[in-house]
């Protein structure tokens, strides 16, 4: 009897230390698994926060929507062949009163910039086309590059409500300012505007940096 009850114990210790030790292998996985899920779920919010720091959208802080049109002489100009430069793109018409008032300093200011990385994009939506564009430009005397857009797109795509409408793009290619209604884009503090996007470095200048860091 007193052998049996020794071996009872002796049985009982051997199963009581492998639960201990499989109750502790499960707490560790459990740990392991949970820290894991931890780490998936940081991830998760990083890449989710980078992708909206990408998303395209016509507002300030968002990517810019690519577009094609034709310039006044039916050549196709895209915005995106002047990433790494900072454009000022205007939507207008030639019936809108604003937007011939604002135009002047717009040339003054295309005239002033034309050389460094600055690009002027001034989308018509006449739907008339050049016909009524370039009488336009010759009697206000302006020479900064036009788009024609005579369906209209670029309202949609860029959701415009009033005329002139102009967007700043940065030469990462994102919305920095959008301003509804005429401006004098010639004035003091457009100028520092200006100078100071331009003064940015663009992606290959920040990639040079880095490299010589």
């Amino acid at each position: 009897m007193k052998i049996f009850a020794n071996y009872a114990f002796v049985v009982f210790s051997i199963i009581s230390t492998s639960l201990f030790i499989m109750e502790e292998n499960l707490f560790a996985d459990s740990s392991k698994e949970e820290r894991s899920n931890n780490q998936a779920e940081k991830d998760k919010k990083k890449n989710d926060k980078y992708q909206f720091l990408y998303e395209i959208g016509p507002f300030e802080g968002f990517v810019s929507p690519d577009f094609t049109l034709p310039d006044i002489h039916g050549k196709p100009i895209s915005l995106s062949q002047f990433r790494g430069k900072i454009v000022f793109l205007n939507i207008w018409a030639t019936w809108c009163g604003p937007c011939r008032t604002e135009m002047p300093a717009m040339e003054k200011l295309y005239q002033k910039f034309k050389k460094e990385d600055f690009v002027m994009l001034a989308v018509s939506i006449d739907r008339q086309g050049k016909s009524v564009v370039i009488p336009f430009l010759q009697e206000l005397g302006l020479t900064f590059p036009v788009l024609l857009d005579t369906d209209a797109t670029i309202q949609k795509l860029y959701k415009i409500r009033a005329l002139p409408t102009s967007i700043i793009i940065d030469k990462m290619g994102f919305v920095d300012t959008r301003e509804a209604g005429a401006r004098d884009w010639f004035s003091s503090d457009m100028i520092k505007l200006f100078e100071d996007l331009i003064n940015e470095p663009s992606l290959d200048q920040l990639a040079t940096i880095k490299i010589k860091d």
